[in-house]
């Protein structure tokens, strides 16, 4: 289980750097990467900003602790609304994406909505705090609904 794991984390990375390596703008991109909790579980996540025509990506690895309990490992597709909010530092995104869980086995597809308000009047502009709900439905190994809220906290780099 480790050693699948372990493998399958390694090839994401080994991909996702050999696709960053091709890419002429990637110097333009930015990146973050950050951690959360809520219901079901605690995750980590690394992410670029603008892939593809405004939409960004995020790799999640993270542990349910609902049933099932299990290790997980995800995508999500984000895209930020023009919401205009003034003066308030607040990016307000949809999205969503696969998951897996890994043991027990499952495969789940959720979408997502979320805000990020960014600490730069608080002398820490490249934090950022988030909270995000979403639903979706696990496909495997049985059809059932799923449902998912966090809390975390984002470092732009």
């Amino acid at each position: 289980m480790r050693k699948t794991l372990a493998m399958l984390l390694a090839v994401a990375l080994l991909g996702l750097g050999s696709a960053f390596a091709q890419d002429d703008m990637m110097m333009a991109n930015s990146f973050w990467a950050g951690a959360s909790g809520g219901f079901p579980g605690v995750q980590a996540h690394f992410g670029v900003e603008n892939v593809v025509s405004g939409l960004d990506i995020r790799l999640n690895v993270g542990f349910n602790y609902g049933a099932p309990a299990g290790v997980y490992a995800g995508v999500d597709l984000l895209y930020g609304l023009p919401v205009n909010m003034g003066d308030l530092p607040l990016d307000i995104y949809v999205g969503g994406g696969p998951s897996v869980n890994f043991a027990p086995f499952g495969l789940t597809i959720a979408a997502l909505v979320g805000g990020e308000y960014r600490l730069g009047d608080v002398g820490l502009p490249e934090g950022g705090v988030f909270a995000e709900v979403g639903g979706g439905v696990t496909v495997l190994p049985a059809f059932a609904p799923a449902f998912g809220a966090k809390l975390g906290f984002n470092y732009h780099f």
